[in-house]
């Protein structure tokens, strides 16, 4: 990698760690994934890794497809809350930021997060976009001067209104206290001098722009509950800064000592921070940004409105996904329900927990985290996807003498010299025209971040491929000795395309299960011997490859190179 203090020329299959200004040269058709960078007064949890997964595997996807992408994760790292847990840790911000800032990025290695950059608010080229962004704003005539009173939550780092608020019991003492309805956040009441951003002002505007795009924010449920906001009643300007009497650790508001930016203001700056912000301003790419449902109003309401006011470009969309909880109930340390993905990966592997997500979380609803799950959803991959394959590589067929009469004879000439059977036929033949739509099949799912319907065509293989095995039993087949050569001939062809058909097929679902399980998929094409170069998108069709399997030794009949293991209990 050649660097100077200027610029840093980033290879796209890169890790990037940023401190300094990038340039990036994406096309405005780039697809420019994001999660929303993690604030660090705590350690990663699950609700983090499936922001991250989420977006991994449409990365993964868009460049399996050949599309130019760019992707972005990391942590947000200034605010009130941040201060707070430093000093109960008895460090300094920054040093308590550098901890758990490589904790999220341990679970990115963990879980196999391909990012190309992972973004940190207290790198020097974040903090010169940031105020400059702020400068910029500022020329417009967009931030004022004033005095804020309201009701204020430390864990939320927002301000509330009157009516955004109510009376509740800590569950902990049992005394009454005001909390947040929306977050349930303990809130008190303070008056401050602050910065403002005219939000008012925008209003009408970004109306019309949301009318005028309806897939802005997706799934549609989330546009809905966005106009309704807009349109409901009219916007309060937005405090952007606190006093550095109370924010020490913060931003500085520029040519202003007193005054710290506001945590979200800051952090929402993230997203053109790696695109090269302030040295790049024309062309930016638009984002699609993938947030949490308790962030949407910082995403989908104040930072079009910075934007406009900034005269940049918009985001593409923003992706709105649910939230994670166990047995109902939202996970909390107090109750002990609190799931941690660098552990559950630990015991059964990322890849089982990816999978497990993706085939059931939902964007349109929150989803319940069971450990039992996990181990059902790894179980069953092995079973379904792993035995498979061993099956079909057993010494008993050959599997590569197979792949070699194919090779010689071609499947036509297979099926033409074997007894006619036309349901064994069709099911071949729906199977493979199935295998071979797979990829465009499921393309506009996994490209809107929609997993769970992906994930059951491939399941749905696997489980058509297995059925090929109990329906035409194959072991069947062996060759016997008769005085007829015909018959050995049509019993070899016949086992031939049985076996042939059910392993190439699994071929081609691993190709495509690297976006979703990278590990689990190299693990299996490295079984097979797939070359390396031969696990591209133009390889996932039947037949597309028939120089794999080549001395492939099998110890015994159900070894696997995925193990089971027991639950935990």
């Amino acid at each position: 990698m050649l660097f100077n203090h200027q610029e840093v020329l980033v290879s796209r299959t890169s890790r990037f760690i940023g401190s300094l200004t990038i340039k990036r040269c994406l096309s405005k058709n780039a697809n420019y994934i994001t999660t929303p960078i993690f604030y660090v007064n705590a350690k990663p949890h699950l609700g983090h890794f499936y922001s991250m997964t989420l977006a991994d595997v449409q990365n993964r996807w868009m460049k399996f497809n050949n599309r130019e992408t760019f992707f972005t994760t990391g942590t947000d790292e200034h605010g009130l809350k941040v201060q707070l847990a430093a000093q109960k840790a008895g460090l300094p911000p920054k040093q308590f930021c550098d901890g758990l800032s490589e904790k999220f990025k341990d679970l990115a290695r963990i879980g196999e997060i391909e990012y190309d950059r992972f973004i940190r608010t207290t790198d020097p080229d974040h903090i010169k976009a940031v105020t400059s962004f702020w400068n910029v704003v500022q020329k417009t005539g967009c931030i004022y001067e004033g005095q804020h009173s309201g009701w204020y939550s430390i864990s939320d780092e927002a301000f509330y209104t009157d009516t955004d608020v109510e009376e509740a019991l800590d569950e902990k003492t049992g005394k009454k206290m005001m909390v947040s309805k929306e977050t349930g956040s303990e809130v008190i009441f303070q008056s401050e001098d602050n910065y403002f951003f005219r939000i008012s002002e925008f209003q009408d505007s970004l109306i019309k722009f949301y009318n005028s795009h309806p897939d802005f924010v997706q799934p549609q449920k989330y546009y809905d509950q966005v106009m309704h906001e807009l349109t409901s009643e009219k916007l309060p300007d937005l405090s952007i800064s606190r006093p550095s009497s109370r924010l020490e650790w913060g931003i500085k508001v520029p040519n202003n000592d007193d005054q710290k930016m506001y945590v979200w203001f800051d952090a929402l700056v993230n997203y053109i921070t790696s695109l090269g912000y302030p040295e790049v301003t024309d062309n930016l790419t638009p984002a699609s940004h993938l947030v949490g449902k308790d962030i949407t109003r910082f995403h989908c309401i104040y930072w079009p409105i910075f934007l406009m006011a900034a005269k940049l470009p918009m985001p593409k969309r923003i992706v709105v996904h649910g939230h994670w909880l166990m047995d109902g109930r939202k996970m909390s340390k107090s109750r002990g329900n609190v799931a941690d993905p660098v552990d559950i990966s630990a015991y059964y592997d990322a890849d089982a927990l990816r999978l497990f997500m993706m085939r059931n979380a939902t964007l349109t609803s929150d989803c319940d985290y069971s450990e039992v799950k996990v181990f059902d959803t790894r179980n069953e991959f092995i079973d379904k996807f792993c035995n498979m394959v061993m099956r079909g590589l057993s010494k008993s067929f050959n599997y590569e003498s197979s792949l070699s009469l194919i090779k010689k004879s071609s499947l036509k000439g297979i099926s033409e010299h074997m007894e006619p059977d036309k349901s064994l036929e069709k099911d071949v033949t729906d199977l493979f025209d199935t295998v071979n739509g797979l990829p465009s099949s499921i393309d506009a799912d996994v490209s809107n971040f929609i997993m769970p319907p992906a994930l059951e065509q491939i399941w749905d293989i696997s489980r058509r491929a297995n059925m090929l095995f109990e329906k035409y039993k194959p072991w069947e087949l062996k060759e016997k000795v008769t005085n007829s050569d015909a018959v050995n001939s049509a019993n070899l062809n016949r086992r031939t395309l049985i076996v042939f058909a059910a392993v190439d097929s699994m071929r081609c679902v691993f190709i495509l299960l690297q976006c979703f399980a990278p590990l689990y998929a190299k693990k299996l094409l490295d079984t097979l011997h797939v070359s390396k170069d031969r696990r591209s998108l133009k390889y996932a069709r039947i037949g597309a490859d028939l120089d794999y399997a080549k001395d492939v030794k099998i110890k015994k009949h159900g070894s696997v190179p995925i193990v089971k293991v027991d639950l935990r209990k």
